[in-house]
């Protein structure tokens, strides 16, 4: 686990020289929800099976960067152009976005998707919003309407997948703290599992319900088997 290790510094190992390894980097549109979850498997990876070798981007969300994930683009490659250890022939970068089609319009889209395959960066949309990657760790999504969950309209201060959410969570849901021991850290194998049902690519995910979180994850094990570090 990388927590504690300043962001853009590679770690000294006894002043030995190592042959890098991949590192990958993550970058969350959401400042709490999305931010927390990946922070919990980050906590957890050598329990989830995760490659230890996982940093969360430090996305300043200001008042220019907003919730449009071309700002989100932008803001991600300054700060790798700036780090002394993003090599972006060996490191892997995802970008974790909601589709929400009331603000990220069609254009928006169309370029993050063009800016994602000009840079290499891994685009990993949920469609509506992150929350229904989260109550796929408690449902295989067919107690509901579908079209509902992807139209995701706000009730109050609450969209509709949050309130599918509430439900399963005993009715309480807080985007800024959202214990992902309590309630996720044991079910992130569920929650993959279910999500191979619907659509993961960036491209399906324009209109399709869907979540990418899944594959992403499951990248993330399949690195962890990588062959430990050696001399170079």
């Amino acid at each position: 686990m990388r927590i504690g290790q300043p962001f853009g510094q590679r770690s000294a190992q006894g002043g030995r020289q190592y042959a890098p390894r991949s590192r990958f980097f993550i970058a969350c549109e959401g400042r709490r929800t999305e931010y927390q979850y990946f922070k919990g498997l980050m906590q957890y990876s050598s329990e989830l099976g995760i490659s230890p070798l996982v940093e969360m981007i430090p996305l300043r969300h200001g008042p220019n960067t907003g919730s449009n994930p071309l700002n989100i683009f932008e803001e991600t490659v300054e700060i790798l152009s700036q780090s002394n250890h993003y090599h972006p022939e060996l490191d892997h970068v995802s970008i974790i976005v909601d589709r929400d089609m009331h603000s990220f319009k069609e254009f928006q889209y169309e370029a993050m998707l063009a800016l994602c395959r000009e840079t290499g960066f891994h685009l990993c949309i949920t469609n509506p919003c992150f929350e229904l990657w989260l109550l796929l760790h408690y449902s295989d999504l067919s107690e509901y309407d579908h079209a509902l969950l992807l139209e995701n309209k706000k009730i109050g201060s609450r969209t509709q997948t949050e309130r599918y959410l509430m439900e399963k969570l005993g009715g309480r849901y807080n985007k800024s703290r959202i214990q992902f021991n309590k309630f996720f850290r044991g079910k992130v194998h569920i929650a993959i599992s279910h999500s191979k049902a619907f659509p993961h690519d960036a491209e399906q995910l324009q209109n399709q319900l869907g979540t990418g979180v899944g594959t992403l994850i499951e990248f993330l094990r399949s690195e962890a088997k990588q062959a430990p570090y050696h001399y170079a």
